[in-house]
């Protein structure tokens, strides 16, 4: 899997001194926090000038896992990823299957001193497998086997970051693509995972232009532009991605949030060997928003508006905290017939579509210990959603699942299966892994509570989740299924710890609503174990 949360977090220092930076103060990344940290970033003020030279940030994870989830029609190559028993063949069986996986992720920063550090080029790049997986030719996410000389590195950040003074900073290039108005290169993990819209509208990297602002500790601000897919140079076929987003401290801890997005899709469902938009076999794949064109195609108009909010960010401020968001999304799609109709085809249809459709979250984290690894947490999420799905009309929100593999990760809902895990290499699937869900939406909450058995050493999760179809189609079930999972997390060493995480999955009977091939659903539950190794160096 190659767009996930652990890169999206991940940067480098911007300091190169003889001794590892110190630690941000972030619940996510504290040494007793049951979530693993990610690699941290070190935001500065506009009036701070980094020192000129080469930083390194780099991320190792290892997973061993045994689960009854297996594949049986790969769509994919190296990696799996998608809605389970839907298109990427994903269904349980009656043994389980065992297998160890790798990931490598590099980050690094330079500063020339020539400029005083007002100018640096980013680079990030990765390395997936399987062990035993193949060697000795071109493939990502491969090259764990016996004399394994894959070609398997991955660009993942290329982008060239100026300073231009007067809070503003000016990024270039590749580079990460999140909901949230601060530059995801130099933010904090909590100011990602749990501010914004947590990365459950847009959740990964791509090509663009992206100006941030930072003035007087209180007021952020962006204004982007993305290149999602170019196609034919020659046609105005391509996807295009605006995002304007500011953020407001209207108090110690406060903060109010305001996003509108606009994206242009005159890509007519090409753009992939899956497609993207809503019409596409990747909508599918992932469990996204649908469009049912039949054989046709069509352009899209989409804009994105809400607001967000959340106080106490990190628990730095005391033992409460929160944060919510609503997002609206609405737009238009253009029907135009395909060049390649079969003369069987039904008749060209020339009704247009529309979307509307929204999704809310709300979070609230109480520490009742000494540490941050003594907490409780409780979610509620609500993405809208249609009876009848498969015509014209959009009720559900449209994600970055629509558009990339995956173009959104939820980040905050700490479920490992009934929605996808963040902590993967090559398989990341999810009973529902886009809140859209087909169309359908979906109502879901989790809990979980935390308890640092051995402070800032050891900790102990155990949490459950449950979702429900916002709309289900007549007369089927709305229960889609109940999550239990546990992680046991232990820390000897700064930025290494070891994990052991399991999850077992009731299935609803929503599945059984012709939502998926009746034949491919389970008498098993779905579930997963995992021991995890992962390792922050500088």
């Amino acid at each position: 899997m190659k767009r996930l949360l652990l890169m999206l977090l991940a940067s480098s220092a911007h300091a190169q001194t003889a001794d590892p930076p110190e630690a941000p103060r972030s619940r996510d990344d504290r040494p007793s926090a049951p979530f693993p940290p990610l690699p941290p970033s070190l935001p500065r003020e506009p009036d701070e000038t980094p020192p000129g030279g080469l930083t390194y940030v780099g991320l190792f994870l290892m997973r061993a896992t045994a689960t009854d989830v297996t594949q049986t029609a790969p769509v994919l190559k190296g990696q799996v990823t998608g809605r389970m028993f839907g298109a990427n063949g994903t269904t349980t069986g009656d043994d389980a299957v065992t297998f160890l996986e790798q990931r490598y992720l590099g980050f690094f920063d330079y500063r020339p001193t020539l400029l005083e550090g007002r100018a640096a080029l980013q680079a990030a790049f990765e390395v997936d497998f399987t062990f035993g997986d193949a060697s000795n030719t071109v493939q990502a996410n491969s090259g764990g086997a016996l004399n394994g000389d894959s070609v398997n590195l991955q660009t993942k950040r290329l982008s060239a970051e100026v300073d231009l003074g007067a809070g503003l900073t000016l990024v270039v290039g590749l580079q990460p693509l999140a909901d949230n108005p601060r530059n995801p290169a130099r933010a904090l993990p909590d100011e990602l995972v749990h501010a914004g819209t947590r990365l459950a509208f847009w959740g990964s990297d791509a090509a663009g232009v992206s100006l941030y602002g930072r003035w007087h500790r209180r007021l952020l601000g962006r204004l982007a532009y993305f290149n999602l897919y170019e196609n034919d140079v020659n046609e105005a076929d391509d996807v295009h991605l605006a995002m304007l987003d500011g953020e407001f401290g209207v108090a110690p801890g406060l903060n109010v949030g305001g996003h509108l997005w606009y994206l242009r899709d005159g890509a007519r469902g090409l753009g992939t060997a899956l497609g993207v938009g809503p019409g596409s076999k990747l909508a599918a794949l992932n469990g996204a928003a649908p469009l049912a064109l039949g054989p046709d195609r069509a352009e899209a108009h989409l804009v994105w508006a809400g607001v967000d909010a959340h106080y106490n960010l990190g628990l730095a401020e005391g033992p409460f905290a929160a944060s919510a968001f609503f997002m609206s999304n609405f737009g238009s799609f253009d029907v135009f017939e395909a060049d390649d109709r079969a003369p069987t085809a039904p008749p060209f249809d020339t009704t247009d579509g529309e979307l509307l459709g929204f999704m809310a979250d709300l979070e609230l984290a109480f520490r009742w210990g000494r540490t941050n690894g003594d907490t409780i947490e409780v979610e509620g999420l609500y993405a809208s959603g249609d009876d009848a799905p498969d015509d014209r009309t959009v009720s559900s929100p449209i994600t970055g699942n629509n558009y990339g593999l995956p173009g959104a990760v939820h980040a905050s809902h700490r479920s490992l299966l009934l929605f996808p895990d963040l902590r993967v290499v090559n398989r990341q699937v999810g009973v529902v892994y886009d809140p859209a869900n087909l169309g359908h939406g979906v109502i879901a909450g989790f809990l979980d509570a935390a308890w640092d058995v051995v402070p800032h050493r050891l900790n102990l999760k155990l949490g459950t989740a449950i979702a429900g179809a916002a709309a289900p189609p007549p007369g089927a079930a709305r229960h889609i299924g109940t999550e239990l999972n546990a992680e046991l997390m232990y820390r000897p060493y700064p930025f290494l710890w070891f994990g052991l995480h399991g999850a077992v999955v009731r299935l609803g009977e929503f599945l059984e609503g012709g939502r998926v091939d009746l034949e491919r659903i389970p008498a098993e539950r779905p579930w997963t174990t995992y021991a995890s190794l992962t390792w922050v160096h500088f």
